[in-house]
């Protein structure tokens, strides 16, 4: 077996894309536009990617974030649902791509390398290599170990049939009332639409209590990921009143971020349902064949932060889809029982 190491390069990147949009294992967190998005956002030094051959043909790749904490001058990696690879045709390959990895972030520097692929429970063993690092089971993951997938090859009769009754009630409703939703694909996002979406995620994140980011970073997505984010409004009588940025890539559609009104004289209209399923049409004119949810609570969680949200999103149906939790890998002990200890602290 030839395996080769080599390094992400802008001559690379299309071949690069091609494996990761073809692999079951691979998404848009791992590809040269996600990279080209984490550049930009402020405390995210630099990003590098390490991929291996066999025989000519790309087999594995992974690409690392540098996440400074503010402190000390201190940082870590993350790789977003990586690494890519099969880890049953090409666990070898895998494990020789996370031993090249961690020889490499460990001559770099920094606390530590997180990672989180596509694998289920089964597959996690497949991930990390025999090595003298510690490796530890993360506390709070950054991608959802749960997730709802609606099977997208399945016809619109058939999908429909596996909501809930009240998810296709909602869609008729809103259909109905005469919602209309309005897709504007990268290109030709303006900065009003930037601020109608920044504000209805203001009025969502006051309503339901929970943090987004800034407003910046929803802009940079867009523009970033370019073809592959696409953002979308519900709108009433010329009002914008719900809306969503969805990323669509290879097979993959993931639904990002939502929002919605606060105003009662809108809420009644049912407005994400539709705008859920249109996303869903849209998907599939774009060639997916499955819908991500992005994130629901764990069975039996009543109390996860996606306790609420999950019962919006079971709904439309769908099935089940559970990874294996974050894994980090240590790379320097001493910094990061302290960093740990400091997010422990924070908690209290």
């Amino acid at each position: 077996m030839d395996l080769e190491l080599f390094e992400f390069s802008p001559h690379v990147a299309a071949e690069w894309d091609t494996f990761v949009i073809q692999s079951s294992f691979g998404s848009i967190h791992q590809i040269s536009a996600w990279k080209k998005f984490q550049e930009q956002i402020p405390g995210r030094k630099k990003v590098f990617g390490l991929g291996v051959r066999k025989n000519g043909k790309i087999v594995a790749t992974v690409l690392c974030v540098q996440m400074q904490t503010g402190r000390f001058g201190q940082y870590w990696w993350y790789s977003a649902r990586g690494p890519v690879f099969d880890p049953q045709k090409e666990e070898k390959a895998g494990i020789f791509l996370m031993q090249e990895a961690c020889k490499k972030l460990g001559n770099v520097g920094g606390m530590f390398w997180r990672v989180d692929p596509y694998f289920s429970i089964s597959q996690e063993k497949c991930v990390f290599p025999k090595t003298d690092l510690p490796i530890k089971t993360v506390t709070q993951n950054y991608q959802p170990t749960d997730t709802l997938i609606i099977d997208l090859k399945k016809t619109n009769d058939e999908i429909l049939s596996e909501m809930k009754r009240k998810g296709r009630y909602n869609i008729t409703l809103a259909q109905k009332k005469g919602i209309l939703i309005t897709t504007i694909e990268n290109g030709k996002i303006t900065e009003r639409d930037i601020d109608d979406f920044w504000n209805l995620n203001m009025e969502t994140t006051s309503r339901d209590k929970f943090s987004g980011h800034e407003k910046s970073y929803y802009k940079k997505l867009l523009q970033s990921l370019d073809e592959y984010a696409v953002l979308f409004f519900a709108e009433y009588e010329g009002s914008r009143i719900a809306t969503a940025i969805s990323t669509f890539c290879g097979e993959k559609a993931i639904y990002y971020f939502g929002a919605s009104t606060s105003h009662s004289e809108f809420r009644n209209l049912m407005a994400p349902y539709l705008l859920q399923w249109e996303m869903m049409q849209y998907a599939k004119k774009r060639g997916c064949t499955s819908y991500d949810f992005l994130g629901i609570a764990p069975e039996n969680d009543l109390h996860h932060p996606y306790a609420g949200i999950s019962d919006f999103k079971w709904k439309f149906g769908g099935s089940r889809h559970t990874f294996s939790p974050g894994q980090e890998i240590v790379l320097n002990p001493f910094w990061y029982s302290l960093y740990r200890f400091v997010k422990r602290r924070k908690k209290l």
